[in-house]
């Protein structure tokens, strides 16, 4: 059957509209078409394919050709009474026609018959005999015996999956409920470097988050044997069951040999991952031998050890990348590809400024501009760096707000360490106070400076000192300069000192001010400290001037009438 089946297939078949064969019908069948251009229409019993329709004949397409053959002979075999012997192939002179009793069912013409490359009587010989079988089979399948005994396996069936999906969700949350109960144990009655506490947490923990995966591919394989056989036990779709059997068997198959033709690329895989994973570990023992400064190079300093450590592991992951892609499964697809180019330009279109600030930061890093914990001033910024990585750097300001610069900003920008020098010899910080002409510069020094040794956080050595950086017109600015090795503190120290020298000021009774004359010189006591001042020294009278007027011949005259004066101290 299967010889006779593979050859109908393979040939051209030939039908028309049900009719009962009288003269007039056989004209329709003369006519010769030409050589099939298409893939075939397939005549289905029971979704199996039993011939295929390639030619057209009379304005009739296959597809249409195909469904009347298949209602003819569906109709044959749900009557009984229709003998399968009376089914028969009849030469005709110009064509063959396969008959049951009076009725036809289709016709084969020398067209046909050079399509298929056999003769045309050999071709109706295999396709009678091919509708026999048909015809037998249907009716053997379709009784209503088998139609119950189909549904009993159905329910038989169904009742076995639906006890089978219960029992295994019930392991599931059974064996989850014992691992999660296991686990903490094992945290907590074992060093975390043992051996049970480390398969607890890197091969349990991660079974416990695929574990709905399991089952439901679980689920799905269960499903598939269900589906197949609930169809497989009705006639209809029996073939159907067929299909999906082999699909599965040959998908599964080809699975399988593709898993095996790819094992020689996993071994290389593994052995660039391997090798890849050893480098990382070297670089990291070295880079750590110098952090700590039990390895020395000339001219690269120990904090350099950490963010070169970083930079020679992504250059050992993006080499290791590299050398495993065109083993990778699929590396050659189309699909792959289209993916790696579609990342490689969304990266170059939308990460240019991302790129620009991490290439400052590995310039900021070996500029070594600042550090972490240093207190520093970047732009308007000024606070003690809490991070710095690749793109950003984040500063903790005195009032104890986070800022985040880019680290293009930060390059391009002036950084000020106030931390560099604090750690040798203290950083200096500086305050400018006006006072007048009056009092002696020299008193002013020794005041300013016992101010600052009196104040917290301020370094008697080196010792403060003064600075007159200016000369203005009624006062004296003098700029105190102190050490200290606490510049995280300025914010304190800044007040504290300014409280001293109020005090210092008050008690020796000089005031803090900046002076603004508005006066005639004639007048006023010379403005030098009192040290200067001759003993023969006399302040001068202010003038005062009086003014008279009177009314005369020629209008308003006036004389002036003058008198010294003696200057009050306001």
């Amino acid at each position: 059957m299967t010889c006779v089946m593979t050859w109908a297939i393979s040939s051209i078949a030939f039908a028309q509209q049900p009719s009962q064969k009288t003269g007039d019908d056989l004209p329709q069948m003369a006519p010769e078409v030409a050589p099939p251009q298409t893939a075939g229409a397939p005549v289905e019993i029971d979704g199996r394919p039993i011939l295929l329709i390639y030619s057209s004949v009379a304005g009739i397409s296959p597809e249409e050709r195909a469904a009347n053959i298949e209602k003819r002979i569906l109709g044959i075999a749900r009557r009984n009474a229709v003998a399968v012997e009376s089914i028969r192939a009849e030469d005709h002179g110009a064509w063959t026609e396969i008959t049951v009793g009076s009725d036809a069912l289709m016709g084969i013409t020398e067209s046909d018959a050079k399509a298929a490359g056999r003769p045309r009587a050999q071709i109706g010989a295999e396709y009678a005999e091919i509708i026999r079988r048909t015809v037998t089979t249907y009716r053997q399948e379709h009784t209503w015996r088998a139609l119950l005994r189909g549904i009993v396996s159905s329910l038989i069936a169904t009742a076995a999956f639906v006890l089978i999906l219960l029992a295994l969700f019930r392991i599931r949350r059974a064996i989850r409920r014992r691992l999660e109960t296991w686990i903490p144990g094992t945290e907590d009655g074992y060093s975390p470097k043992s051996f049970r506490s480390r398969l607890a947490r890197y091969l349990v923990l991660p079974l416990l988050g695929t574990g709905v995966i399991i089952v439901m591919v679980a689920v799905l394989a269960l499903l598939e044997l269900y589906a197949t056989f609930v169809l497989r036990s009705f006639p209809s779709t029996r073939y159907v069951s067929m299909q999906m059997s082999r699909w599965t068997i040959s998908e599964s198959s080809g699975l399988a040999s593709a898993i095996w033709n790819y094992l020689p690329n996993l071994v290389v895989v593994a052995v660039i991952v391997m090798a890849a994973r050893y480098l990382i570990r070297l670089n990291k023992f070295i880079f750590a031998e110098i952090q700590e400064g039990k390895l020395t190079l000339h001219g690269f300093y120990p904090d350099w050890g950490t963010p070169t450590a970083k930079l020679v592991r992504l250059l050992i992951i993006a080499a290791t990348a590299v050398v495993m892609f065109p083993y990778l499964p699929g590396s050659n697809s189309p699909a792959f590809r289209g993916i790696s180019v579609f990342l490689g330009v969304l990266l170059s279109l939308g990460s240019t400024s991302a790129v620009s600030h991490g290439v400052a930061g590995t310039i900021l890093t070996y500029m070594r501009s600042f550090s972490v914990g240093d207190f520093v001033k970047i732009g308007d910024t000024i606070g003690e760096v809490v991070e710095r990585n690749l793109l950003v750097t984040r500063i903790r300001t005195q009032k104890h707000e986070i800022v985040t610069i880019p680290n293009g900003t930060v390059l391009g920008g002036m950084v000020m360490n106030f931390s560099a020098e604090a750690r040798k010899n203290g950083v200096i910080f500086y305050t400018t106070v006006s006072i007048g002409y009056s009092a002696p510069w020299k008193k002013v020094h020794e005041l300013l400076i016992a101010a600052a040794l009196s104040t917290e956080d301020v370094l008697e050595t080196p010792r403060p000192f003064v600075l007159q950086s200016n000369l203005d017109d009624f006062y004296v600015s003098y700029e105190l300069n102190a050490f200290t090795t606490h510049p995280e503190n300025m914010q304190h120290i800044y007040s504290d000192l300014h409280q001293s020298v109020q005090d210092k000021f008050n008690e020796a009774r000089i005031e803090i001010n900046s002076p603004h004359y508005t006066s005639l010189r004639d007048g006023n006591r010379i403005a030098i400290p009192d040290d200067y001042v001759p003993t023969t020294y006399e302040e001068p009278a202010f003038g005062i001037c009086e003014v008279k007027e009177s009314e005369g011949f020629q209008g308003k005259k006036r004389a002036r009438v003058s008198s010294k004066v003696p200057p009050s101290n306001s």
